[in-house]
């Protein structure tokens, strides 16, 4: 059986916090654009599995404080393996976010309501979209810099409001009014 080398990087907690703040950055812009975007109309429509929502979206901050968490998990991980650029960060995220996603897809299919193929497909691919985005930002900041990563973060988020209001706009994806 093969040895397995785990790399550690010694960085500063700022530098391990400015990590986090990008790769949390990332996954909220990539999370709109999914869920505002993309798969706006899962969420519209009536599901013994979720929320109404107007509940959903009071709910939104508590999803953002678990990609945070998430992100520091990622961030301190690639750290563990090694992660080095933006490239491995991706790979490493793509790979094993998409192992995590598939198996808390089918945990959730097993004791949930919830539906093939819109709302569970919808789960797995923001899922691996989101671990995928949180190693890739990761390991641009290991590559380039920490400050540079989180411009590009929330450049990311600037660009993700501006595609969801183009797309509702433009009716591809509709809008929801709260009351």
């Amino acid at each position: 059986m093969e040895n397995v080398c785990v790399l550690e990087e010694k960085i500063s907690v700022r530098k391990f916090v400015l990590r986090v703040l990008a790769s949390g950055i990332f996954m909220m812009a990539l999370d709109l654009f999914l869920n505002a975007g993309m798969f706006a109309k899962v969420w519209l429509e009536p599901s013994p599995f979720l929320l109404e929502p107007g509940d959903l979206f009071r709910r939104i901050p508590l999803g953002y404080i678990a990609f945070f968490l998430q992100a520091w998990a990622w961030v301190w991980l690639t750290i563990k393996v090694g992660v080095r650029t933006w490239k491995q960060g991706c790979l490493f995220g793509l790979k094993f976010g998409s192992l995590l996603a598939i198996a808390a897809t089918l945990g959730l299919r097993s004791g949930t309501t919830a539906g093939w193929p819109m709302l569970l497909a919808g789960y797995l691919v923001g899922n691996t979209v989101l671990t995928t985005g949180a190693c890739l930002m990761a390991g641009l900041s290991s590559q380039r810099s920490e400050k540079r990563a989180l411009w590009s973060a929330i450049l990311a988020l600037v660009v993700a409001f501006i595609l969801i209001v183009i797309l509702q706009n433009t009716g591809l994806a509709p809008a929801q009014r709260m009351n």
